[in-house]
């Protein structure tokens, strides 16, 4: 795939995504579709997509959730996912060929910048995103954006993280992290990252600026079974590898490296159970309408 401009107000973002952080995420496909297509699975359904409905699923990554959805849509449905990640979507595209041959057309993806990208305007039933519309500089204007991609009366449907407290599968290990890390300023909870959707009043906000209507929120509380069934120990280096201990450890010298990794080691062991760790979560599944008039 080609390169995205990286001149924008989401230079950041597509530079992380299609290093070494895309790569990550890419190659450890399996692991994450394992903890995260439950998740996926409840928003498609809040969704309630259609046979024959047109799709735009938003930071589709490497394209479980667009593949799912797929199959709700049939032979005379479309779904495009979108994403900054040329890595991840040469997985997604990559992932088609197994689909049954009759669906095989329902699916397609564009690497693209969607608070950008001219999508063709009032073409879709339905704008979805599973965990991937937090990352925007500017998210009035990105869903703004987006928006106009919407038939009237076209439905939103989004799956965000909560509050980072509420979220145990990242606050366990980050907290055991950071008791080895230098200390770091207090990140702004509206920057882009995986908790910039985590505040309802904040999205509300954002969303009616961007001009939808009838924004509604879902409280949706998974248990995430964290792992592949390996040891504890290589379920120690996913939290090391993925999420915001990685960007911590960064030129960090090995021995700091160690102490951080017996650190999440102990912090996990108890919620251990035949290859999993078992942890809580907090998501929102928040709802939307493109008005008609």
């Amino acid at each position: 795939m080609s390169k995205l401009d990286t001149s924008g107000d989401n230079a950041e973002q597509i530079e992380y995504w299609n290093g070494e952080a895309g790569t990550q995420w890419a190659d450890r496909n399996n692991e994450m579709d394992l903890m995260l297509a439950p998740l996926g699975a409840a928003a498609i359904e809040r969704a309630s997509p259609n046979l024959g409905e047109q799709v735009l699923d938003i930071g589709c990554g490497c394209g479980g959730t667009t593949l799912d959805m797929a199959n709700h849509l049939g032979e005379s449905g479309h779904i495009l996912g979108v994403d900054i990640s040329a890595p991840m979507l040469d997985l997604a595209n990559s992932k088609i060929g197994s689909m049954p041959q009759a669906l095989q057309h329902v699916p397609s993806f564009q690497l693209a910048d969607a608070s950008t990208f001219d999508f063709p305007v009032g073409s879709y039933d339905l704008l979805f995103s599973r965990f991937g519309v937090m990352f925007f500089a500017n998210p009035p204007s990105a869903f703004a954006n987006m928006r106009k991609a919407l038939k009237p009366g076209g439905r939103l449907t989004l799956l965000c993280w909560g509050p980072p407290e509420q979220n145990d599968w990242i606050m366990t290990p980050l907290m055991a992290a950071r008791e080895h890390l230098p200390p770091t300023d207090k990140p702004d909870p509206r920057a882009p990252g995986p908790f910039a959707f985590s505040d309802k009043d904040y999205v509300k906000t954002t969303l009616e600026t961007a001009g939808f209507i009838d924004i509604g929120f879902e409280s949706f509380s998974p248990l995430m079974k964290i792992g592949r069934g390996q040891s504890l120990e290589d379920t120690a280096d996913f939290f090391m590898e993925m999420g915001p201990i990685s960007r911590a450890l960064v030129d960090q010298p090995t021995p700091l490296l160690t102490k951080v990794k017996d650190a999440i080691t102990e912090a996990i062991k108890d919620r251990y159970k035949n290859g999993f760790v078992e942890l809580g979560a907090k998501c929102w599944i928040i709802s939307g309408i493109n008005p008609t008039a």
